[in-house]
């Protein structure tokens, strides 16, 4: 036999097909770039994304777009602006001035205040990390600010006077050192001048967006824990205005 018969040949390997997966496929929210906030500028690396797909998909985006840049180590005032514009147009609940989700406890977390804010607004926004908005269910509303053992409250009275729009009222201002009270004034309203209002551009579950009569931009979220208690509140003044009523 010749060598050349004799010769190995190689050996072919085949590899077996693989069937096709059968599990079901997550569908991720695609996203496309808005704004990103430039290096050169000094300013942060955050960007703001526009979620495109299903409305669920687009509003879970950019809730998590929002909940990430309020989480940033810098602030970024041009993508946290984009992520408002973004919410504002997905707001999920369609009258947030008169809906009960509306009532609890909030934290501000991010502001822009017009020149023609109230100072103290200006200047406990820009010091302040724990400030906060109450909102109760006898129509009250409350904005505290903790600064060490100073703390700076304001009661006022609202009002629903549309779908989206909450009428406020400041009646007193509180100021307490330690837990004693050292000053407090009631307000009068001015003559000529209504009381003020906040439009309530976007309100779920965790985030609201509101903008002042002044034109002041706001945006809180919510304190953990608080909606349940509020609802329960609200719940058992109902019960009694009803057997009040039966009475």
């Amino acid at each position: 036999m010749s060598a050349s018969a004799t010769a190995a040949r190689p050996i072919e390997l085949i590899r077996p097909r693989t069937q096709a997966s059968s599990r079901r496929r997550v569908r991720v929210p695609r996203s496309r770039g808005l704004a990103r906030a430039s290096a050169d500028d000094g300013a942060s690396t955050a960007s703001v994304r526009v979620f495109t797909g299903s409305s669920k998909e687009a509003l879970f985006g950019a809730q998590q777009n929002m909940l990430g840049l309020l989480e940033a180590s810098s602030r970024d005032d041009a993508a946290i602006l984009a992520a408002i514009d973004e919410l504002e147009k997905l707001n999920p609940t369609p009258a947030p001035a008169r809906d009960p989700s509306l009532l609890g406890k909030w934290r501000l977390r991010w502001s822009q205040q017009q020149a023609s804010s109230n100072f103290f607004q200006k200047l406990f926004a820009g010091v302040a990390s724990d400030n906060f908005q109450i909102l109760n269910a006898d129509d009250t509303l409350e904005n505290l600010v903790l600064l060490g053992p100073l703390t700076v409250s304001a009661t006022a009275p609202t009002a629903a006077v549309s779908a989206t729009r909450t009428e406020v009222r400041i009646s007193t201002v509180d100021v307490s050192v330690g837990g004693t009270r050292v000053w407090g004034k009631p307000l009068e309203p001015r003559p000529g001048r209504g009381a003020g209002w906040v439009e309530q551009l976007y309100l779920d579950d965790q985030l609201r967006i509101s903008r002042g009569n002044k034109g002041s931009l706001f945006v809180h979220s919510r304190e953990a824990g608080t909606a349940e208690a509020t609802m329960g509140a609200e719940k058992g003044q109902t019960n009694k205005e009803k057997a009040g009523t039966a009475l």
